[in-house]
C-alpha cells in the first residue's frame, strides 16, 4: 500500500510532504515559511502557500489563503532589478549580510480610476532574486518589507560592486 501512495505521488507530480525541492535549488517548506534559492532565504508571511510557475527565469508565485493577495517572484540574471530607482520616486537601499537589498514602491492608474501599489525588493548580489506585488491597497506593501527583512544571504561576502543581475550596479539604480 505504502509503494502505491508513493509511485502515486510521483506520478502526479506532487509531493506528500508540506515542502518541495525544485531542480534549480529552490526549496519552499510551510512548516517554517522558509523559501531558499541558492543566494538566499527569506521568510514568506503566514498563510501563504507557494505555486511554481513557468517561464525563462525561475519563476512563482505565493497566495494568500484568500487568494487576494499574491506574491510573485522572478530570480535569474535575465529576471532583471524589480526594484530600482528608475521604477518609481520611492527607492531604498541597504546592505544585509553583505548583499544589496533593493526595495522600491510607486502608485500605477488601475484602469478603474483608482490606482495600484506595486512594491518590489530586489536581491541584486543574491542571484538576482525579485519578490514582487500589485496591490490597490497600500497595506500590502508591508508584506514585501517583511520579505526584505527576513532576508539571509547563502553567498560569501561580496564588496557590492557589480551584480549577477544583468551586470545592475548601485550607481545604475539609484539613476
Amino acid at each position: 500500500m505504502r509503494r502505491f501512495l508513493l509511485v502515486g505521488c510521483i506520478l502526479a507530480g506532487t509531493s506528500c510532504s508540506r515542502s518541495f525541492s525544485h531542480p534549480g535549488g529552490l526549496s519552499w517548506n510551510e512548516a517554517s515559511r522558509t523559501f531558499a534559492w541558492p543566494g538566499g532565504e527569506v521568510n514568506m508571511p503566514r498563510g501563504f502557500t507557494h505555486h511554481g510557475d513557468a517561464g525563462d527565469t525561475i519563476e512563482g508565485h505565493f497566495s494568500s489563503t484568500d487568494g487576494k493577495v499574491v506574491i510573485r517572484y522572478d530570480i535569474g540574471w535575465n529576471a532583471g532589478a524589480y526594484a530600482s530607482a528608475k521604477a518609481g520616486p520611492s527607492f531604498n537601499e541597504r546592505l544585509i549580510d553583505g548583499t544589496r537589498v533593493w526595495t522600491a514602491r510607486r502608485m500605477l492608474p488601475d484602469g478603474r480610476g483608482g490606482t495600484t501599489t506595486e512594491v518590489a525588493v530586489t536581491f541584486p548580489d543574491a542571484g538576482c532574486a525579485n519578490f514582487f506585488l500589485d496591490s490597490s491597497r497600500s497595506e500590502d506593501a508591508e508584506l514585501i518589507a517583511h520579505i526584505a527583512e527576513s532576508y539571509r544571504s547563502r553567498l560569501r561576502k561580496t564588496s557590492g560592486t557589480g551584480s549577477p543581475c544583468q551586470g545592475v550596479r548601485a550607481d545604475d539604480a539609484k539613476k
